[in-house]
Parts: C-alpha cells; structure tokens; sequence
C-alpha cells in the first residue's frame, strides 16, 4: 500500500513537473518570441523610416543640382531670359527643399555631410551665380568668373549627394543583414526550446506534442511575417533605386541635352527632332514624378510642407494658373470664389491637385468651351469645384475614375497623352490633408469635381498670422 501511494505520489509529481516545466517553457517562449518580434519590427522600421529613405534623398539632391548645372549651361551659353530663369529657381527652390526634408529626418551619421554645410553650399552658389547673371552683356568676364565658380560649388554638392545616397544604401544593407540575423536567432532559439520541451514533456507526452504543434505553426507565422517584411523592404528598396536610377537619371540627361542643343543653334535641320525629343522627356519625366508621387503615399511618405494660410488670396493665385493651363487646351476659366477662411495645407500639392482637375476637366471638355472654377464654405470646410461641359462620364465608370491608370474614353485619352493618374493624384494629396473628393456627372451635360477641406478654426490662428495675412 505505502509502494503504490509512493508510486502514485511520484506520477503525480513527474506530471506536476512536466506541466510545470511545460508552462515555464511556454512562458519563456512568448517571452523570447515577443523580444525576436519586435527586434525584427524595429529594425525594418528603422530601415524604411531612415536608411533608405537617406539612400532616396542623396539621389534627390543628385538629381536636382544635375537639373540645375542644365539650367546654368543655358544661362551660361544663351544668355538669361524669362523662362529659363523661371526654370533655374524652379530647380533651385526644389533642391533646397530636398535639404529640407533631410534636415527633417534628421541625419545621425557622422560619414554624412550635415544637410546645414549643404544649404550653405547651395545658397553661395546662388548667390555667387544668379547675380552675376546681370553682368552678362556689360562684364562678359565677371560673368564667366562667377560662372566657373558656381560650376565648382555645384559639383561639390553633387559629390556631397552621392556621399549621403552611398552612406545610405550601405545602411540599408546592413539593416537586411540584421533581419536576416535576427532570422536565424530566432530559428535556433525556437529549436533549443523545442528540444527542451521534448525531454520535459517525456511523462506527458500528448500535452507536449500538442504545444509543440503549436509552436511550430507560430514558428512558421513569424517566419513567414519576418520574410514578407524583408521581401516588402527589398521591394521598395528596389523601386526606389529602380525608378531613380534608371528612368529620370537619364530622362534629366536627355532633356538637358536636347535643351542646350536647341539654345546653341534653334535654327539646325535636326531642331524639329530636337524638341520633339524634349516634349517626350518632358512627359516621361512628368509620368515618372506622378508614379513616385503615388509610390511615397502608398509607403506613407508622401512629403508635405504644411503652411497655415488664407483661402481668398490663395485661391485668386491658383486661379491664374488654372486658367493659363485652360488655354494651353483652347479653352477659358470662369471663377467663382467666394469663399473666405484659413487652411492649413501644403499649397504646391493642394495646388498640384486642383490644376489637375482643371486639366482634366479642360483636356477632355469641348474644343473652346469653359471650366468653371469655384469656391464656398460649407459645414466648416472650403468646397473647391472644377466644372467642365464635356460628354460626362457613364455611371457605370464614375466609380472607377480614380484608380490607377483608368481612363474612360482610352483611344482618347491616348491621343492626348493621359496616363490616367491626374484623377488619383489629386485624390491621394487631397486625403493626405484629411480631405476628400467626390465626382459627380451626366451623360452629355459635363462633369463636376468637388474637393472638400477641413478649414482651421479662426481661435487657433495666432495674431502675427492673421496680421500678415
């Protein structure tokens, strides 16, 4: 009697072990799996939030001042004239927001030039070269001094650039190799603790062959999440540079060239072919914008540099731009806009999304006819409408008309050169602002667009605002 109650005393107390062992094991599991986790999380997070985008902004900067050294050949071989002077502070107003937005992220690499010493190369470059442009004509060789010195000042930043994109694209690798790493620990981890629970689980073995199913199928979760990461990184690591490298690198290099060839002889016999070639780089180039544009907003990195501002001013701005754009499609823009507030938006993509409805409402509308332009307050947001006369779009489409490259009337569209992403465009900028836009239409009688935007409440507009304003 005392052997069997010893006996059972002693299953008992095996069970009572392997359970326990079992529960210990299951927390030191969790524990160990919560940490490999978010070790992973951490570092994709950090690769996508800072090293790639650092490698993004390098070729940026690259980009801009090559844009930039074009327009100074121009100036420089041609002489100054209005739209290429409006072409050269274009490029230089875009090359100091690239500093921004690096300025913004933040840069914590000591291999990396300070985006402060880039502004300042950028900024006695202009000052160095935009004067001197004066001189042209009355001190052709002062000019050329400042001329040659600004080419030394842009190739500095350009060496700069390719030191941050370099810098950056060898973080990036790193951070993949530290997934990958932290991969392999957690499979060797999960392994050990695997093997443990066998020999714990020895006296109760349908417990523990159940935990370890369980476990294996975790285990194939989070490696099939931790690949998918790393794939999602490389895949957007691979556009980026994709994109950057091999399509607007040489799209910027072909539109300079086409253009200083056309500066230095407009008169040649290859000129027709010349700005042919530079129309297309410039809608190539264009499309390339709009597809990174739409690539940063599905990353949720799409750039805004938000300013609180007046409506009516703001408005009457855009509105002699929107009716530039309408001629260039042979028709007019009448306004209406009457409303009165404050925003507070990024004005250039706000801007960018409205002349894109405008355009479209002007492309596809009838050869001479009229886009309306108009403005009110409605329920606390500023209500934009862009109203066109053209042949309306068939409900069935209307639903679709802001995906992806979907247009309504393709042969159409085509002959004028839509790729059918204005319409998205406009509509990811506008709910980057926490806005929206809806479509309305009628067969035969015109299309209205409608842009909706939360205004800012007027107490919270600080008095030196107001008073610049």
């Amino acid at each position: 009697m005392a052997n069997r109650d010893w006996s059972r005393m002693r299953s008992w107390w095996i069970v009572s072990a392997s359970l326990g062992g079992l529960l210990v094991a299951i927390a030191v599991m969790g524990l160990v799996s919560l940490a490999l986790n978010q070790r992973v999380k951490t570092v994709v997070d950090e690769a996508v939030r800072y090293d790639v985008e650092i490698e993004h902004l390098g070729h940026e900067i690259r980009l801009a001042v090559l844009d930039l050294r074009n327009h100074h050949f121009n100036l420089r071989d041609a002489g100054p004239s209005a739209t290429e002077l409006a072409e050269f502070e274009r490029s230089y107003a875009y090359l100091l927001e690239t500093i921004a937005a690096i300025e913004r992220l933040g840069v914590r690499d000591s291999d990396i030039p300070q985006p402060s010493a880039l502004r300042a190369v950028a900024e006695v470059y202009h000052a160095t070269f935009y004067p001197a442009l004066q001189l042209y004509d009355d001190d052709p060789a002062g000019f050329t001094q400042a001329s040659e010195r600004g080419l030394i000042l842009l190739a500095e930043l350009e060496r700069d650039a390719r030191i941050v994109q370099r810098v950056g694209e060898q973080q990036a690798g790193l951070a993949l190799d530290s997934v990958e790493q932290t991969m392999t620990t957690a499979q060797l981890v999960l392994l050990g603790v695997l093997g443990g629970l066998g020999l714990i689980g020895a006296g109760f073995v349908y417990a523990t062959v159940k935990v370890m199913n369980e476990f294996r199928r975790l285990y194939g979760v989070q490696q099939e999440t931790a690949q998918r990461l790393a794939e999602a990184l490389r895949a957007k690591n691979d556009f980026i540079a994709d994109a950057s490298h091999e399509l607007r690198t040489p799209l910027t290099v072909l539109r300079g060239n086409a253009q200083l060839a056309l500066a230095l002889d407009s008169s040649c016999a290859h000129a027709e072919l010349l700005g042919e070639i530079l129309r297309e780089a410039n809608r190539l180039s264009r499309l390339v914008e709009d597809l990174l544009l739409l690539a940063r907003a599905d990353a949720a990195s799409l750039p805004l540099v938000r300013e609180r501002l007046a409506v009516g001013p703001f408005l009457a701005g855009l509105a002699d731009r929107a009716a530039a754009l309408a001629r260039e499609h042979g028709a007019s823009l009448r306004t209406a806009l009457e409303a009165e507030g404050w925003l507070e938006v990024d004005p250039v993509r706000i801007e960018q999304a409205v002349l894109a409805l405008v355009d479209n409402a002007a492309k596809y509308g009838p050869r001479g006819g009229v886009v309306v332009l108009a403005s009110e307050i409605r329920g606390g947001e500023l209500v934009i409408e862009v109203v066109d006369h053209g042949p309306g779009i068939p409900p069935e489409e209307l639903p679709l008309i802001f995906e992806r490259f979907y247009r309504v009337d393709k042969a159409r569209s085509r002959a004028r050169g839509g790729a059918g992403l204005g319409l998205p465009i406009a509509k990811t900028i506008i709910a980057a602002h926490g806005g929206r836009i809806e479509a309305t239409s009628h067969p035969g009688q015109g299309t209205t667009m409608r842009i909706f935007l939360p205004l800012v409440a007027l107490a919270s507009i600080p008095q030196s605002s107001s008073a610049r304003h």
